[in-house]
């Protein structure tokens, strides 16, 4: 059995993954992790003893530069070997950047939860595409209803690259969206319109690729742009997104600007 610490003056957590995705690629070895967060001299002490015992390979994470010097040299001085990440690329950005860092506690672990926001986003996202599924609602942080060719799943992505929840619905005539709907707040649900001239277009293309000419008729996008603006009407509460001549990033900022207000 081999051992390794983690050593923070924060939580741990950036060492602790760093470490995990490393472990995948020896799955022959048997390894136990430790954590030791919020650390200072007195407990450094405490967890020398254990070290002094298993013989430990030490990784740390200290911002606090007469700490991470203290618990380097103690553990080196008792021939145990000592991984510092933070001083490592700390040390390269400064002399990259030439500008000295701020070093203060847990700023790893906020960027680092940050970015584990943003993957559950896209992974919420992913799984709440184009109809996939109605479970989890009240979690979304942004629900999209519109017609086919809406531009419904790129703003999905776009906004879960942001760090939102999306989830989005496919408005076809005669056919019920989900109940769920109902029963969330009804004011982070946007409508994305289009005219019918834009809406042609893109379905021409579309038709052209798919075989189906149905799909790209002119009487039949009246119709399922009436059948919106009666759902639209039914429902006060949502809010109208116009895409009809907007990028996927003008849109996004529009929804978000309208949270930005909500909150």
């Amino acid at each position: 059995m081999k051992y390794i610490y983690v050593v923070s003056d924060g939580t741990g957590e950036t060492a602790l993954r760093f470490i995990r995705a490393f472990l995948v690629h020896f799955p022959k070895s048997e390894v136990t992790v430790r954590r030791f967060g919020n650390i200072n001299n007195i407990k450094t002490q405490e967890v020398l003893k254990k070290a002094l015992i298993e013989k430990p390979l030490v990784v740390t994470t200290l911002a606090d530069n007469d700490l991470r010097v203290y618990v380097s040299e103690l553990f080196s001085k008792n021939n145990i070997e000592v991984m510092d990440l933070f001083g490592y690329f700390i040390d390269k950005f400064e002399v990259f950047l030439q500008e000295k860092a701020i070093k203060a506690s847990g700023l790893l672990h906020t960027i680092s939860d940050k970015y584990f926001e943003k993957i559950k986003a896209i992974e919420y996202t992913i799984m709440h595409d184009d109809n996939k599924s109605a479970k989890d609602l009240d979690k979304a942080d942004i629900i999209l209803i519109g017609l086919s060719r809406t531009s419904k799943t790129p703003l999905s992505v776009y906004l879960s690259q942001e760090g939102y929840k999306v989830a989005n619905f496919a408005i076809v005539k005669n056919e019920k969206l989900p109940d769920a709907l109902t029963n969330i707040n009804q004011e982070k649900i946007f409508l994305l319109s289009i005219s019918p001239e834009r809406l042609y277009e893109i379905r021409q293309e579309r038709a052209k690729k798919l075989g189906v000419k149905s799909y790209a008729q002119m009487s039949k996008i009246y119709e399922e742009i009436e059948y919106a603006e009666n759902l639209y009407k039914k429902h006060p509460s949502w809010k109208k997104i116009d895409v009809t001549k907007k990028s996927i990033e003008e849109s996004a900022s529009e929804i978000i600007e309208y949270l930005s207000k909500k909150i």
